[in-house]
């Protein structure tokens, strides 16, 4: 046995010590079997998260998500350089920190979207919830 396909084999044991269970689909890029995690989501050893999906909404709701998270992993990215500069003593100018605050404000939009696309009643859990405000 390979030692990719080794560290795949330990990584499901992993996975099913901690309350995974094992699913009858297979990822569609490797054909690793697919496990649920005790929060209900579903993992692939190797690619980590996937969504199973059974119509083309359900895709279009789960891209939009994967957008909106790999938005958000971005977002940190920057802001932790940010964090690394005035760490290391730099000096953080008028731009600068209106600019920090900006991205901070999209990190809360993101999360509240994916909050809302995640609680039942939200966007995906059936009828959109009222949005109040402007």
């Amino acid at each position: 046995m390979s030692s990719d396909r080794r560290l795949v084999v330990r990584r499901i044991a992993d996975l099913l010590r901690a309350g995974a269970a094992l699913l009858p689909e297979h990822c569609p890029i490797c054909k690793s079997p697919l496990l649920r995690l005790r929060s209900g989501e579903v993992v692939c050893p190797v690619h980590g998260r996937v969504f199973i999906v059974r119509d083309e909404a359900e895709y279009a709701r789960a891209e939009l998500q994967g957008v909106l998270e790999e938005l958000e992993r971005g977002i940190v990215r920057r802001l932790h350089g940010y964090a690394s500069m005035i760490s290391r003593g730099g000096e953080v100018d008028r731009e600068t920190l209106n600019e920090i605050i900006l991205w901070l404000e999209a990190v809360e939009r993101i999360e509240r979207l994916l909050r809302g696309r995640r609680q039942p009643g939200g966007e995906e859990g059936g009828k959109p919830k009222p949005r109040g405000g402007k």
